[in-house]
């Protein structure tokens, strides 16, 4: 689901005005040394496993939803890697948020990586020689969890 329905709900009587959202994002890594890549609908960005946290939902276990519900692919937190703040971004539909986006480094544990819901038009594994074009900041979490040592990384 592109944009969950606590959003809609809220969008309809805020419209595009800003949103501060819990965000999360996961760097999943293989035992072969691949990383798993999502290529976005909304923009056609690969990019790293990211979602939003639904209300309550712990960012832990919020990143491993996401990743199921993204690639069909089961993962499990390693480490924190890093915690920042995200945006403004805003999105085709007109959308503004910002995110306090938690990151982890992730391993994964079962299942066969392809597109499992309308958020992706791809998906793969990457060595890291053959990562497509990512932005500086997915490139930089690629970085930070092959070194992930459980300190994990916030602006000061």
């Amino acid at each position: 689901m592109p944009i969950p329905d606590f959003i809609l709900s809220l969008r309809e009587k805020i419209g595009h005005q800003p949103l501060w959202l819990p965000g999360v994002g996961g760097v999943v890594l293989d035992d072969d040394g691949r990383v798993l890549l999502g290529k976005r609908a909304d923009n056609g960005q690969w990019t790293v496993i990211t979602g939003i946290l639904e209300p309550g939902e712990e960012p832990a276990p919020g990143i491993e939803r996401e990743i199921f519900e993204e690639t069909g692919v089961t993962a499990r937190v390693e480490h924190l890697i890093r915690v920042e703040v995200v945006g403004p971004v805003t999105f085709p539909n007109g959308d503004v948020c910002t995110f306090l986006n938690t990151d982890f480094s992730c391993r994964y544990v079962a299942g066969v990586a392809r597109v499992n819901d309308d958020e992706s038009t791809d998906v793969g594994w990457f060595t890291l020689d053959e990562l497509p074009e990512l932005n500086d900041r997915h490139r930089q979490l690629v970085e930070a969890a092959l070194t992930a040592d459980g300190v994990p990384h916030f602006v000061r």
